[in-house]
């Protein structure tokens, strides 16, 4: 029988993605504006801010609400393109447990 040895590149990879398939829970939390850009809805306690028509408008307000302090957490401004009840546009993100 041969035993063959594996690459040390081959294994490193190989327990690279192990331990990002076991952080990808926390991790994916904080990255709901890469899921909205990417056309799925916010995660639960999430909510959409918007339609602003410019990227500009929606800076402003995420600006303000972030000096405000209203919310647990923001995430930055993003295109979405519509759906449900929300209308083609960027928005911002809003935390609120």
């Amino acid at each position: 029988m041969k035993i063959r040895r594996l690459h040390p590149a081959v294994l490193a990879v190989a327990l690279g993605v192990s331990v990002l398939a076991s952080t990808a829970p926390a991790v994916a939390a904080t990255q709901t504006s890469a899921a909205v850009a990417a056309g799925t809805w916010p995660t639960p306690d999430w909510y959409l801010q918007g339609p602003y028509q410019t990227l500009a408008a929606c800076d402003l307000a995420y600006e303000d609400a972030a000096q405000n302090g209203q919310y647990t957490g923001l995430a930055y401004c993003h295109w979405f393109r519509g759906g449900g009840p929300y209308q083609a546009g960027f928005y911002y993100e809003v935390y609120i447990p």
